[in-house]
């Protein structure tokens, strides 16, 4: 369909779908007189014969153009940024190896022997790795600077320039150019990628169940010598097994099959950069361009995903297309496509649990009577579910699934959480605390001070955020019907929606899982790329920034002070949040007072 930007009739621009909006540039850019186009110094535009004035659209093609510009320049530098990423990992990873691409592809190793004169393999070693970890550091902060940048711009361009869907260009454009300078890492800063590969081999190949078989009873695999954790079976979702043991069919090498890894992965990447375009132009047409390019250039999805290989990008495709199906609004068949969206999402990643009761409790909320929403709620639940269990069946064995899914759920060790840093202080005041009580000799082997820590930790956290899912839940069941116009911003119930997500997945993160790693932020990445701009919004895309920076720390990791690195990475988005809402709260009460001064006035 062709766009037109004049309206029909004397006044407005036309937006898509046809409807007319005034324009004051236009207005502004009018001669009151002869009706000729002037600019704000006075000058008129005029055909290069002098006779008829130009068309009054030229006047704007100059900031769409140096907008546009603006992004290339910002794109440029964060390829730069990118490239020099790809220089350190040899040399600031703490994997023992590199990987197959850095062992059988000398080229990929020559960008960093260019720059800092090094040629190694990881199992060599170094005497002192620190300077690469701290540049590492230094490039990660300055990458996510200038990212920054590129959102805040786009923020405030989309309501100055018309975003037109050729606009979709910029952020697939860069996100590709990003994700294949990212796809040849010669190092890894996750071996997750070859645990996929693994269980897939596992499928395939030794014709053996992942989920209950350790990698350490295949030791004689090429890819065992990645595996980081060779006698912990790895427990994944039943469809991604299947996508995996499909994926290692294709070849032997295992270069080509560590390239289909993570090629996958950035396809799954540019497919959700789309959704979200897609999905804001049904609720918020404005912020296209803000929302896509929010994701789409992340560096800690495009790392993650690209650099990576994680999977977590075929869980977000899931749960995008699951919203895209809700933001239609039709009912019926669109939502039933969503329930068994929602049930292969939470067959890949049991994550996939957090989100959809929330969705499928926000898709009933047009029933009025309770009793009707919960009937509702609960055949939705169901079907989604049995798509579940369909998924989980071949790979269901009994006692061994249900204990090998049990025991994956680690509640004694803390790794990088928030949460392990109450547990240190826990376990500090219970070991003082029994140390002073006489305990019989027959009852102190049943006494153990960390556990009752951990226990006492975990029990309080998780109570408090099972509190705030049922308090959001009531938030989702008020949320509005009102469905969303060309000329709203956005619609207020899927605003209510994408904020208590937001909250879900950071309560997760920070009260339940005792275990954090950056691609844990992307389970709130793509949420808060669908809502508008405000303090929440900030603080997720600031903990998307400093999530990086747990890989560089790895160098601390023996220390002790690596057990108070949480204070970093989630510290500052915090602050920013309480800061923001300080600020927030005193314009509200500065506003009020002005207005309560100009009555007593009147």
């Amino acid at each position: 369909m062709t766009e037109s930007v004049n309206s029909p009739g004397a006044g407005g621009t036309l937006l898509p779908g046809g409807d007319s909006s005034p324009s004051p540039e236009r207005d502004r850019l009018l001669s009151p007189g002869g009706g000729k186009p002037v600019l704000p110094g006075g000058d008129r535009l005029l055909s290069p014969g002098g006779g008829k004035p130009r068309h009054y659209i030229s006047a704007f093609l100059y900031p769409e153009k140096s907008a546009l510009l603006r992004f290339i320049l910002m794109g440029t530098a964060l390829e730069l940024l990118y490239l020099l990423v790809f220089a350190l990992t040899p040399l600031s990873t703490t994997s023992p190896k590199l990987s197959p691409l850095g062992m059988k592809w000398s080229w990929t190793l020559a960008l960093s022997q260019l720059l800092f004169h090094r040629s190694r393999s990881l199992s060599e070693g170094f005497s002192d790795l620190g300077p690469y970890f701290l540049l590492l550091g230094l490039t990660l902060i300055v990458l996510t600077g200038v990212y920054l940048c590129a959102v805040g711009r786009a923020f405030h361009d989309s309501n100055k320039i018309r975003i037109t869907s050729r606009w979709l260009l910029l952020p697939l454009v860069g996100a590709t150019i990003f994700g294949i300078t990212l796809l040849f890492l010669p190092a890894l800063f996750s071996n997750e990628v070859y645990g996929y590969i693994f269980s897939g081999r596992m499928l395939t190949i030794y014709h053996v169940d992942p989920i209950i078989t350790p990698p350490a009873q295949i030791h004689q695999d090429p890819f065992f010598a990645w595996i980081s954790q060779p006698n912990t079976p790895n427990v994944y979702g039943p469809l991604w097994l299947v996508i995996a043991s499909l994926l290692v069919r294709v070849s032997n090498s295992v270069i080509v099959t560590l390239l289909l890894f993570k090629s996958l992965a950035l396809l799954f990447h540019l497919i959700n950069c789309i959704l979200i375009w897609a999905i804001l132009g049904k609720l918020a047409f404005t912020r296209r361009l803000f929302g896509t390019l929010l994701y789409a250039w992340n560096p800690l999805a495009l790392i993650e995903l690209a650099g990576n290989g994680h999977n977590d990008g075929m869980l977000i495709c899931f749960l995008l297309l699951a919203t895209w199906l809700y933001a239609q609004q039709k009912g019926g068949g669109y939502d039933v496509g969503a329930i068994a969206l929602l049930g292969l999402a939470m067959s890949v990643n049991l994550v996939g649990i957090l989100f959809t009761p929330m969705l499928i409790w926000f898709s009933v909320r047009r029933e009025r009577r309770i009793e009707q929403a919960i009937w509702s709620f609960f055949w939705r639940a169901v079907l989604a579910l049995a798509m579940l269990f369909i998924v989980y069946l071949p790979f269901w064995h009994g006692s061994s699934t249900y204990l090998a899914l049990i025991s994956s759920i680690d509640l004694q060790h803390f790794v990088h959480s928030p949460l392990g840093v109450l547990v240190k202080a826990m376990r500090w005041l219970f070991r003082h605390l029994f140390a002073g009580i006489n305990i019989a000799p027959s009852y102190a082997p049943f006494i153990q001070p960390l556990n009752s820590a951990n226990a006492t930790v975990l029990s309080s956290t998780i109570f408090i955020f099972a509190f705030i899912y049922f308090y959001l839940l009531g938030k989702v069941r008020k949320a509005p019907v009102t469905v969303p116009t060309m000329h709203s911003s956005a619609t207020p119930g899927f605003d209510k929606l994408f904020t208590s997500l937001s909250i879900v997945i950071l309560g997760y993160i920070v009260l339940v899982s005792g275990v954090f790693w950056p691609w844990y932020v992307l389970w709130a990445l793509w949420v808060i790329a669908l809502r508008p701009f405000d303090a929440l919004t900030g603080s997720v895309l600031l903990l998307s920034c400093t999530a990086l920076l747990t890989y560089p720390l790895l160098y601390l990791d023996r220390l002790p002070i690596a057990s108070y690195q949480p204070f970093l990475i989630f510290g500052i988005p915090l602050v920013y949040l309480i800061a923001n809402k300080v600020i927030r709260r005193n314009e509200r009460k500065m506003l009020a007072y002005d207005r309560r001064s100009e009555t007593a006035q009147d």
